[in-house]
């Protein structure tokens, strides 16, 4: 059994009754009397059982029903005193963190500060959209409204729904005219997303495409392998000739002006 005590203010030697009312409800949840703090003139405390969590507006009246003070409170299920508000704390939340980011220009204070951040944090998100049907490579996101291709290459991760934290470079983006993207991934998730999960882009990445990489780096190693064939301590005849084919291209890499044989030292080479 949990005792929620309420400790709110009413004028002082009253015999204090204290109704609980749901947020815009008219019914009485619970009733106490209150109890008057020795020393605390004009604070009193009520307890209650076993209140469902949740917000409460708390009446107080006296022996007579006359109306004496109103609050605010919001309880938990835990046995604790908790404090009346005049305001809701909901209220006073939402007012704090519901303010538009243009109100926040104030050099010094933990508003701008948090502006700054959010300017340097730019990463987007979306929801993934029934149609057409999400598969672990391709599916159409709204909330996104990026011209064709400029995502491309940029990390996708999920951020909800079996799928959450898998990731993937994009491989293209298809804007579709409607404030919505087609997405194809370039490494499939293990679970394919489902409409209504959400996914984050951050658009300051870059992750060349692994068929970019796989078509560059023979040609590049094989050139370098040629080369080193060739500069060798006692490669053969400066006349000597090394070619290498690589993706239906030939390379040459040749030695001519060189001494006849030994080290080559001071080679320019040249690529043809």
């Amino acid at each position: 059994m949990a005792t929620q005590t309420i400790e709110f203010g009413a004028p002082a030697g009253q015999t204090v009754t204290a109704r609980l009312f749901a947020a815009g409800s008219d019914t009485v949840v619970a009733t106490a009397t209150a109890t008057a703090r020795t020393n605390a003139t004009g604070v009193y405390t009520a307890a209650f059982t076993n209140l469902t969590p949740g917000l409460y507006r708390l009446i107080g009246t006296n022996a007579a029903g006359t109306l004496l003070c109103q609050w605010w409170t919001l309880t938990e299920s835990a046995t604790a005193t908790y404090q009346a508000h005049e305001v809701p704390p909901s209220v006073v939340a939402d007012a704090v963190w519901d303010e538009a980011y243009s109100q926040h220009t104030t050099a010094g204070t933990f508003g701008k500060l948090m502006d700054t951040l959010r300017k340097s944090n730019t990463v987007l998100e979306g929801t993934i959209l029934a149609s057409p049907t999400p598969t672990t490579t391709v599916f159409r996101v709204s909330g996104i409204d990026f011209p064709t291709g400029a995502l491309e290459h940029a990390i996708l991760w999920m951020n909800s729904g079996t799928s959450e934290n898998q990731n993937s470079p994009i491989l293209t983006t298809v804007n579709n005219g409607d404030g919505t993207v087609t997405v194809t991934l370039e490494e499939a998730l293990v679970t394919a997303p489902v409409a209504g999960d959400t996914v984050l882009i951050d658009p300051t990445s870059h992750v060349h495409a692994i068929v970019d990489i796989q078509g560059t780096m023979p040609d590049r190693l094989g050139y370098m392998l040629s080369i080193l064939a060739g500069a060798i301590s006692d490669a053969g005849t400066a006349a000597e000739t090394y070619t290498i084919t690589l993706n239906g291209s030939t390379f040459t890499v040749d030695y001519s002006g060189l001494d006849s044989t030994g080290n080559r030292t001071g080679a320019t080479l040249s690529k043809t």
